[in-house]
């Protein structure tokens, strides 16, 4: 009887052991000289001079990883607050996600209304969201825009994918997310 008992506990932890495996490690967040914030304020003030959604895409990639920094993109004196990754397996292309930016910076001072939840746009495999809860909520489509800018930089990953949420430019009444069409 303790034999036998001896030999389930044996069994259990090697059993326990096996399944404690880790599992695949998840693509890490990159860093780049460049800022697609700063494309966005580009977009936004000088449409005709600014970067293609293509060019900024390929100015990142080959700034990618040559800052040590880790910091990213700031308001004043106060560090965003970017969520990256909140939900695994819903990241969005970035070419696509980059893409939807683009489009709403193009509507500039447009209002763009939520109540709940609003997909502002979807373009491929990415899709950019709005959550605001019961209360309606307007902001300039180009301040989502803003948001959307912010959180690529600070949520871009090494497998060229990007999921998080930043709170529009300007509101802390709805929250944008990049995500998975």
């Amino acid at each position: 009887m303790v034999r036998a008992t001896l030999t389930t506990v044996a069994l259990l932890a090697v059993c326990r052991a096996v399944g404690a495996a880790p599992a695949a490690a998840e693509p890490a967040v990159v860093t780049s000289d460049f800022s697609f914030a700063k494309w966005v304020d580009e977009l936004i003030a000088n449409p005709d001079t600014a970067m293609t959604p293509d060019q900024a895409v390929e100015a990142f990639n080959a700034a990618r990883n040559n800052t040590g920094s880790t910091e990213h993109s700031k308001r004043g004196d106060l560090t965003k607050r970017v969520s990256c990754n909140e939900k695994p397996g819903t990241e969005a292309p970035v070419s696509d996600a980059v893409a939807c930016i683009n489009y709403l910076a193009s509507l500039g001072q447009q209002k763009c209304e939520c109540q709940y939840y609003k997909q502002f746009c979807k373009l491929g495999g990415a899709q950019l969201t709005g959550q605001s809860g019961t209360k309606t909520v307007t902001v300039a489509c180009n301040d989502i825009a803003r948001a959307g800018g912010l959180i690529m930089d600070s949520c871009t990953r090494s497998d060229n994918t990007v999921q998080g949420s930043e709170w529009a430019w300007g509101s802390s009444e709805l929250l944008v997310r990049i995500h998975n069409a």
